[in-house]
């Protein structure tokens, strides 16, 4: 088996993502022990740590289905279409649309509901 294949299995799970958010919230808490000169395993690591941590977060806020943890290529088409497409998709939300308003000599009031 592959050494990244291990990182990545190990990164995605439960443990390993609960342990990556509190250490990111509380500073006493370290994954590992040095604090900076990373490894190359480790940056492979933290890399597919902030991964699964993206993915969950599209899977919880997007709506985005949960099958796309059932292959890998899945999880990588997809961060890749997002890589592509999400700065065209951020420049639609930020468009202003221009709100005409058209004056009258009159105000409608909704009518009171009969009781």
């Amino acid at each position: 088996m592959n050494i990244y294949d291990s990182l990545r299995k190990l990164a995605k799970s439960n443990r390993a993502q609960n342990l990556f958010s509190i250490s990111k919230e509380l500073s006493s808490i370290h994954l590992f022990r040095n604090s900076c000169d990373f490894s190359r395993i480790q940056e492979e690591y933290l890399l597919y740590l902030y991964m699964y941590e993206s993915l969950a977060r599209d899977v919880i806020t997007d709506k985005i289905s949960k099958h796309v943890y059932d292959s890998e290529l899945y999880e990588d088409a997809y961060l890749l279409w997002k890589r592509e497409k999400g700065n065209k998709i951020e420049e639609t939300k930020n468009e202003v649309k221009d709100v005409k308003l058209v004056m009258g000599t009159t105000i409608k009031f909704p009518k009171p509901e009969d009781k």
